[in-house]
């Protein structure tokens, strides 16, 4: 028999849940909108660079 090891409770906390409900009633405009920033975020921080096509 397996010991499990370091697992957490997996319920959300009210937060996590109203986070959740805010991504599920965005809009794909919305979804976009996040990804955007969030690739802005990436890329300013050195995490994320632009790949260059070479044609």
């Amino acid at each position: 028999m397996k010991k499990k090891v370091g697992l957490k409770n997996n319920k959300l906390t009210e937060a996590e849940k109203a986070q959740l409900r805010l991504w599920v009633s965005a809009t794909p405009l919305q979804r976009l909108e996040w990804l955007e920033e969030a690739q802005k975020i990436a890329y300013q921080s050195g995490a994320w660079q632009k790949q260059i096509n070479s044609k």
